[in-house]
């Protein structure tokens, strides 16, 4: 490829691969500045219709303009090859600025914050992404995380459309480690699916290591469905009870009860930013000990008290004494106990 010449993009030199296709350092000969080309996989786009709907795609990220996501310039196909055209950036992949031993709350909550924003951006435009992991983030010299490669993205469907074999199909695509139940089960995708990565993101900042880790995919697709992970906390101390519960929210097994989108996590770790006291005030607490038997000294004696109120009077001169209470139902009951 080096050398060749695609409309007025020249290759330069291979700067990555994936399963989506290579990518180049290209030349703008009309605009004289450096992209980033991808080159599609042979096949990938095999019917006009799957053309359409990635050219709907690309059209759609190019009017999406945002700080942390890399900006889409062009699609095209020439001499039988698929390529898009994006911003070059220059910088690392956030899986190698992790390493193996995470990084600082400090600096993870920025980069998580940044993530959140960009997607929360793509999301407002109808795109999910679908393969967000460390190396679909890049981290500029300067500490800007912009997410690229929305390669797998697919536009979100109305929720009057029904499911059928092909978007079964389609929501199947992605990384096996990095993909949400849902996904996992072909199910219908929205945003809290790519929260879910984002979550995924956040624990391999925090601890070096992904949630979940087994190379064997029967289990690793068992443990992704059923299985949850290793609190952060028990592989990194360090890290705060704000942070891990930001994480395991994001990392809900059901949609329904993880963060309902990317702009609410992005609330939590702005203030996990500027708060080095933080913690979630929707964030379960367990109430201590003497608040315990606080409360249950105050429920028995309200209840003592109903009693004394309610309890039937015998008539003057009568001795007509109330059946004896054996035991009293108090509902709803809330176990404070742990």
């Amino acid at each position: 490829m080096i050398g060749q010449t695609f409309g007025h993009y020249t290759i330069l030199e291979k700067i990555g691969a994936g399963g989506m296709g290579h990518v180049y350092r290209a030349r703008d000969m009309r605009l004289e500045r450096d992209v980033a080309i991808k080159i599609l996989p042979p096949g990938s786009l095999p019917d006009p219709s799957t053309r359409k709907r990635f050219r709907q795609e690309a059209l759609a990220l190019s009017k999406l303009n945002h700080p942390n996501v890399a900006t889409v310039h062009d699609f095209n196909t020439e001499n039988d090859v698929d390529f898009i055209v994006m911003e070059y950036i220059t910088g690392k992949t956030l899986a190698a600025v992790i390493g193996s031993v995470g990084l600082p709350e400090k600096q993870i909550a920025n980069f998580g914050l940044q993530i959140a924003e960009g997607l929360s951006a793509a999301h407002e435009q109808g795109i999910l992404h679908r393969d967000l992991k460390p190396s679909n983030v890049l981290v500029t010299q300067d500490g800007r995380a912009k997410i690229c490669d929305f390669g797998l993205a697919k536009l979100l469907e109305p929720l009057s459309d029904s499911d059928s074999t092909d978007s079964h199909l389609q929501s199947a695509a992605g990384t096996l480690t990095y993909m949400a139940p849902e996904q996992l089960l072909g199910e219908k995708l929205d945003a809290r699916t790519d929260v879910y990565a984002l979550g995924e993101l956040l624990y391999e900042m925090a601890t070096g290591v992904r949630p979940f880790k087994d190379t064997q995919t029967t289990r690793l697709t068992d443990a992704i469905l059923h299985q949850p992970a290793v609190p952060a906390r028990t592989l990194n101390p360090k890290i705060s009870a704000g942070l891990e519960f930001i994480i395991e929210k994001c990392l809900e097994k059901d949609p329904a009860n993880r963060y309902q989108s990317a702009a609410e996590v992005g609330v939590d770790l702005r203030r996990l930013v500027t708060s080095s006291a933080f913690v979630p005030t929707h964030a379960a607490r367990k109430p201590g000990r003497i608040w315990v038997w606080a409360r249950a000294i105050l429920v028995i004696a309200g209840l003592i008290a109903l009693i004394v109120v309610l309890r039937p009077k015998a008539p003057v001169g009568i001795d007509n004494a109330s059946p004896k209470i054996n035991s009293i139902a108090v509902l709803p009951l809330e176990n404070l106990t742990a």
